[in-house]
């Protein structure tokens, strides 16, 4: 297990940086690309390997929150990268990956209810909402991937959107399980401070602001498609 955890913490450090890069450099230059192709290898890694070392612990949040960043990364990446074809298999693919993980975070949320809950630092027992809410973050993303099967591939805009709120909620993710989830690392006095959620709020923010960016740019204007 030690094993994996170096590349982990690696893995989670590049991400943590490329990241940042991604989000603040300009959408379509090159430093946005090579940041972007840096942070999916690495969120990828740091969600495969978390996930195991949770799976072998039986930590089952963590397991549910590296599905899920895996499938936002991974249909992130796919949406400015395949070519649009409304035969591809791979969008009932994506919709039946999303589906299962919104019913796994649905299914240990009611365990939770029941009493069956993770524990972390030995203390905090997860509650339910907490299952809830990533299951309804995939379940968003599953609506989305039920609208292309329908209604056929997005375009302009509405592709643009699905790249940037997904790679944002990986974002998200990261950032949170480092900032948050991590604050042993941090000196005491920063330890449940609101300081340590800037980082996480900055993400939101600047989730909001390319996306308000990319609604009013006419160079990524086309037929526009709701995206969810």
């Amino acid at each position: 297990m030690d094993v994996l955890l170096i590349p982990h913490i690696v893995a989670g450090a590049v991400a943590l940086a490329s990241g940042v890069i991604a989000i603040i450099a300009r959408k379509g230059s090159k430093p946005h690309r090579l940041a972007g192709i840096a942070f999916v290898l690495s969120m990828l890694l740091m969600a495969v390997s978390g996930g195991y070392i949770a799976f072998l612990t039986d930590d089952r949040i963590t397991v549910l929150v590296s599905l899920l960043t895996v499938y936002l990364v991974s249909t992130a990446w796919t949406a400015v990268r395949r070519s649009d074809n409304a035969n591809d298999p791979c969008r009932w693919i994506t919709l039946a990956a999303a589906t299962s993980i919104a019913g796994f975070g649905g299914y240990l949320g009611l365990e939770a209810n029941q009493g069956r809950a993770d524990v972390i630092d030995g203390s905090f027992v997860v509650p339910a909402t907490v299952y809830w809410m990533f299951g309804g973050v995939a379940a968003l993303a599953a609506a989305g991937d039920a609208w292309v099967v329908v209604r056929g591939p997005l375009v302009g805009r509405a592709r643009l959107a699905r790249h940037l709120w997904r790679m944002c909620a990986a974002l998200y993710i990261a950032a949170s399980s480092f900032f948050t989830g991590q604050q042993d690392v941090f000196p005491e006095a920063l330890r449940g401070s609101l300081l340590l959620q800037i980082p996480e709020l900055l993400v939101l923010s600047l989730l909001l602001f390319w996306l308000i960016m990319v609604g009013r740019a006419k160079r990524f204007a086309g037929p526009r498609k709701q995206s969810t």
